[in-house]
């Protein structure tokens, strides 16, 4: 049975995060870690300004071969980065275990994870593969796939969407005249206003075309 993690990792345990961890006023959250010939490409968003200045910073990390951008919405960002060595750190680790990045992005001096592994036996491994190379995570939670909530599932929100835009409709931030704002939103979620920015666009986008496109209209 498919089993459900979340986890915490400081950003000098995370290779990757180590390359953006200098770039201020940008938030990082993870698209997805695909295997490609052997190598692990991260997909990621990021959420600032600057980007050419980010790109920059992150194309001059020596583990970095590239860096594209892939698509650009307003202050949002879609990129894929491609490492010049194998990685044998935590994007190691989640690749061997055939794992599944359900969710992954910065938090003040480190990064939240929330990944799902195809069964209990895999999430052992990973555990031993993150002692054996010296990699301290800290969990938070573990369960199964089963107690995914049912909204999440619908819409295939993040979690950190879901709870962005339930915060959001139950503080009237959807309302005309709205009732409260970003910057309140992020204070109460404990983000930076630009991650709850992008957790509520990127969020609603999702419920939209999930509830009006998926159907015909004749």
């Amino acid at each position: 049975m498919s089993v459900i993690v979340e986890f915490s990792v400081e950003t000098e345990e995370f290779v990757f995060g180590s390359a953006l961890e200098t770039v201020e006023h940008m938030a990082i959250e993870l698209e997805a870690i695909v295997p490609v010939g052997g190598q692990v490409v991260p997909y990621f968003w990021a959420t600032g300004t600057g980007f050419e200045a980010f790109e920059r910073h992150v194309a001059a990390d020596p583990g970095i071969e590239s860096i594209t951008q892939i698509d650009r919405i307003d202050g949002t960002a879609l990129y894929r980065a491609v490492w010049t060595r194998d990685v044998d750190g935590l994007l190691g680790g989640l690749a061997e275990t055939e794992a599944v990045v359900l969710e992954a992005m910065t938090t003040d001096g480190g990064w939240q994870f929330r990944v799902r592994f195809p069964g209990n036996d895999l999430l052992g491994r990973f555990s031993e593969y993150c002692t054996e190379h010296g990699i301290s995570i800290h969990v938070g939670r573990v369960h199964p796939l089963a107690e995914a909530s049912r909204a999440g599932r619908l819409f295939e929100l993040t979690p950190g969407q879901r709870e962005a835009i339930v915060l959001a409709v139950r503080r009237g931030y959807f309302e005309v005249p709205r009732r409260t704002d970003l910057s309140a939103i992020a204070s109460e979620l404990g983000i930076s206003q630009q991650a709850a920015s992008e957790r509520v666009r990127r969020g609603a986008d999702t419920v939209l075309r999930t509830a009006l496109l998926a159907s015909r209209f004749d």
